[in-house]
């Protein structure tokens, strides 16, 4: 990371041009790389064309597969169609990822610059049943540098010194115990509120352990539906790392231990309750639950109330806290409106003054998370403000674009009273036509200010991200 006492200056040459050149150079190539998905859905997810479209954080433990991507081979499924189910079911795709990130924070101190341009992705391979019963699957992740100057180094796409990387991230056996309920034991991908992927790198987080996951009821029926999952998580590998470390040691607690899961979810027509629990001794309990209800209203308008709350506090010798005991808590709440593909968000948010909240194993899953900051400081209360929009009402498919501003505030009591605000931009193309149908580009612009006991620090911060997937076959 480049650092300057003259905020004006980076090194001996300039930084603005500099970073328009750079900026110019990745757009061109990314633009030419056709052939080439953060735990907030804003980050990690596309935008959505309605409001009940955009997944609540337990929701996204339980939701569908996505759409078959391109195939590159299709007579070869068909070569295999006598074969035994454990062959001709199985699945090979390949998923092209290439990010560039540049970050500018300046600072009373002087200015300081993170900057590198990845390429790699995900090589995944998943069989068929055995016995219609058991299945495995595995997937190599890699992050190599096309683009890093190591004295710019900390953007997170790559290991410290802008090394590359590859790693065995997922790597799982399933028994599919019923067509509703299913048993997962080894290196796999989990999307849960405080437990998650926090996909805004190159690479996911990805955990080692043992989980069952179930449902009970007829989803196409008017009547509830209920999900539930429990389960043993003892190791993750954090997104830009390629070791695994004990879930107790990501949480910064210096002793090895696991994260026992629950969790459940009920839907019944527009109504969801969720509820889940995270229990690691001597590290972190974490209690969260949400609730959403949508409406139709006047003028063709749909309208989604969602509130959350999470409760976190310290166990056993609260190893995480230098030994003394601690607790906090955060609330949310969001109304977003829709009309045929546009959305417009409104969000609130309120953390307990006692501590700052906890997200070591994933992202934050709070409505009022953006882009730069995650407004989860001891005592801070933030709103949100956004809308977005699909243009497929105006004949431009594939095309869509989100602006939303944060502002968050905390006084004395919780440290040095603090104010942040920020701006974040959003422009994605996702091509229906083949044989672009799995690309997806975005470019994100975030600028975030932030005033602490009379300190001004501002952080400007570019992102952009080509995400492929084919399958092979």
């Amino acid at each position: 990371m480049r650092q300057s006492k003259n905020p004006r200056t980076v090194g001996s040459s300039n930084p603005v041009r500099h970073r328009f050149v750079t900026l110019y150079f990745a757009i061109a190539i990314c633009g030419a790389a056709d052939i080439a998905h953060g735990q907030n859905s804003r980050n990690e997810l596309p935008i959505p064309t309605s409001p009940q479209d955009e997944l609540t954080a337990i929701q996204r433990i339980f939701k569908p597969a996505p759409p078959p991507p391109l195939v590159l081979f299709p007579k070869l499924r068909e070569d295999m169609r006598d074969l035994p189910a454990f062959v001709r079911d199985s699945k090979f795709d390949l998923h092209v990822r290439s990010y560039y990130r540049d970050e500018i924070t300046s600072a009373p101190d002087g200015v300081a610059v993170k900057e590198a341009w990845a390429a790699g992705g995900a090589l995944s391979f998943e069989t068929g049943r055995l016995f219609d019963a058991i299945s495995g699957g595995a997937v190599l992740y890699t992050s190599l540098p096309l683009y890093a100057p190591l004295q710019d180094d900390g953007t997170q796409l790559l290991l410290p010194g802008q090394l590359g990387y590859a790693v065995l991230g997922q790597l799982y056996g399933q028994v599919h115990l019923s067509d509703k309920l299913r048993f997962t034991a080894g290196r796999y991908l989990y999307d849960t509120p405080f437990l998650g992927p926090n996909d805004t790198r190159m690479t996911p987080n990805t955990f080692y352990g043992y989980t069952l996951i179930g449902s009970h009821g007829d989803e196409q029926s008017d009547g509830p539906t209920f999900r539930y999952g429990a389960g043993y998580i003892a190791t993750i590998k954090l997104r830009n790392s390629d070791v695994f470390q004990s879930m107790s040691r990501a949480a910064g607690a210096d002793v090895d231990n696991g994260v026992g899961i629950v969790a459940g979810l009920m839907n019944w027509g527009p109504m969801s309750l969720g509820a889940i629990e995270y229990y690691s001794q001597d590290t972190l309990n974490i209690a969260y639950a949400e609730g959403k209800y949508g409406m139709r209203l006047p003028f063709d308008i749909s309208a989604i109330l969602a509130l959350q709350f999470a409760d976190q506090r310290s166990t056993g010798a609260n190893l995480t806290n230098g030994g003394r005991y601690f607790s906090t808590n955060q609330f949310g709440a969001r109304l977003a409106l829709g009309g045929q593909t546009g959305i417009l968000t409104l969000g609130y948010s309120s953390v307990a003054p006692g501590y700052r909240m906890q997200n070591p194993w994933s992202a934050n899953p709070f409505y009022t998370d953006a882009m730069i900051q995650s407004f989860q400081r001891a005592g801070e209360q933030a709103i949100v403000a956004g809308a977005s929009y699909v243009f497929t009402p105006l004949g431009i498919e594939g095309i869509a674009a989100s602006v939303f501003y944060y502002h968050g505030w905390s006084d004395a009591a919780a440290g040095p009273p603090t104010v942040e605000s920020e701006w974040d931009f959003d422009l994605e193309w996702r091509p229906s036509f083949k044989p672009l149908s799995g690309l997806w580009l975005r470019a994100r612009y975030g600028t975030s200010v932030v005033s602490q006991g009379g300190k001004i620090t501002t952080l400007d911060d570019v992102r952009l991200i080509l995400n492929y997937r084919i399958s092979l076959y």
